[in-house]
């Protein structure tokens, strides 16, 4: 007869427990897992914000009848056979057509024309400017009422307003140039000719 082996009944036990200790670790395991699972759902919330971008547009119109445009040609200043003491007034409006605030300076330039006797009459002339008011000329002289801007006459070639004016959207500025030749212009402006330029330099922002 062959031998059986006999396995101790505290052996068998042991097995037994050992074999549950594993399954209830798995099932910790498990567990474990499951939670994780829940652990991993989100949610999310989003704001949302539109932009557009506004429109920066100076333009100008003589007075009292003018369009309004980007350029335009004041005739009503144009003076033909100067001589010294001699002046000039118009009206020029500025308008905001735009959608934004904006503010403005001006500067003039001149383009030499006839030279005559050798001099620069673009150089020489004086312009003075007024807000409101009116312009009105006689046969020889122009003048300004309204506020004038700075404190005297300034050369036509260079800052005529050197501090920014202020505009809102649809607002509107009357302006009054006086262009006017020095008594004491030189001799040698005799025969010469300019063509003048009055730029309004508008801007918004830093």
């Amino acid at each position: 007869m062959g031998r059986r082996s006999v396995t101790p009944q505290g052996a068998v036990s042991s097995e037994r427990s050992i074999g549950l200790r594993a399954l209830l670790s798995a099932g910790m395991v498990l567990g474990l897992g499951a939670v994780g699972t829940l652990a991993a759902w989100t949610d999310e919330s989003t704001a949302t914000a539109t932009f557009s971008a506004g429109t920066l547009d100076l333009k100008l119109r003589t007075l009292p009848d003018g369009t309004l445009a980007d350029s335009v040609a004041v005739t009503s200043l144009d003076m033909t056979a100067m001589y010294p003491g001699v002046s000039k007034a118009a009206m020029v409006q500025a308008s905001n057509s735009g959608s934004l605030p904006l503010t403005y300076t001006v500067t003039g330039s001149a383009v030499a024309g006839a030279g005559g006797l050798g001099g620069n009459l673009g150089t020489s002339l004086l312009v003075g400017v007024y807000s409101g008011g009116s312009a009105s000329n006689t046969a020889t002289t122009g003048s300004c009422t309204g506020t004038r801007i700075g404190t005297t006459d300034v050369t036509l070639v260079g800052t005529l307003i050197s501090v920014p004016r202020t505009l809102a959207p649809a607002g509107t500025e009357n302006l009054c140039l006086v262009v006017s030749l020095p008594a004491n212009a030189a001799s040698n402006l005799q025969g010469t000719s300019t063509t003048a330029t009055f730029t309004f330099n508008a801007g918004v922002g830093s």
